[in-house]
């Protein structure tokens, strides 16, 4: 079992935006205030909807309002710490429950705003949140933000784009290829402060020597990969890989704003 969490986090506006709606997240010691000794680490990334007034306000109480909601209920640190002690698996279970409810009071929280401030209509962002607690990863995610996992040399995408072209690829009616370089590829179908239909979590089993990438879809629309896989494999530490993730979609074209969460376990 993993012994502990190195992690770095990095957020660019790019160079075609002018601001950054971009947002990340990371709960990882006690000093925070959090009980993540019994709940867990969390790091987490929003991307606002491009190019929207309030787009950074929306990722902003996306994960404010997750986290919050996440930590914020009483005894629940307790109940999870008894459970995990008998029957780990259920504890996982007892924590995605309270992600995914963290997730519903997200979207509605964006929506209550979107409606006393009628300049914000069509607010809404995309949430992608890992959690690390129990050698487990626990995974809560919404829109196309990704998180991926690198394993053994071997990079792994462990979230599900919800969009238009990733729902034509699960019919068959488009290859991978393709959606990649279709010009809808970044039309939502989920989005917190839209309602949200389709949740996606996940828990797994983490090994010593695992790398997660929490990133914006600036950082995959500008780079493949093979390139991600590249960058993850260098022998450098997590700061060196964050800067080259951030450096190489920048060097790309920096269409969009980007920002990495590289998040090692030692």
């Amino acid at each position: 079992m993993p012994e502990s969490i190195n992690f770095c986090a990095l957020t660019d506006t790019g160079l075609k935006r002018k601001k950054n709606d971009d947002c990340f997240l990371i709960v990882a010691d006690g000093e925070s205030g959090f009980p993540v000794s019994t709940m867990g680490a969390m790091f987490a990334v929003a991307d606002g909807m491009g190019g929207h007034p309030a787009g950074d306000k929306a990722a902003r109480m996306a994960c404010d309002v997750f986290r919050d909601c996440y930590y914020g209920v009483h005894g629940l640190e307790k109940a999870v710490c008894l459970i995990s002690r008998i029957v780990p698996f259920l504890s996982c279970r007892l924590l995605l429950k309270r992600m995914a409810t963290a997730m519903i009071n997200a979207d509605r929280a964006i929506q209550d705003y979107e409606c006393n401030h009628k300049k914000c209509e069509g607010l809404g962002t995309t949430l992608s949140v890992l959690v690390i607690t129990g050698g487990r990863a626990l995974i809560s995610h919404v829109g196309d933000s990704r998180i991926y996992r690198l394993r053994q040399g071997s990079l792994k995408l462990c979230t599900v784009d919800h969009t238009f072209v990733q729902d034509l690829v699960d019919m068959g009616e488009m290859t991978r290829e393709e959606a990649d370089e279709s010009p809808m590829r970044h039309v939502l179908m989920e989005a917190l402060g839209r309602g949200v239909d389709e949740l996606y979590i996940s828990c797994e089993k983490v090994h010593r020597g695992d790398i997660f990438l929490l990133c914006s879809d600036g950082l995959n629309d500008m780079i493949n990969d093979e390139s991600i896989l590249q960058a993850l494999n260098a022998d450098t530490d997590i700061h060196e890989k964050c800067a080259r993730l951030v450096k190489n979609a920048l060097e790309a074209g920096g269409k969009d704003n980007v920002t990495v969460i590289v998040v090692q376990l030692t």
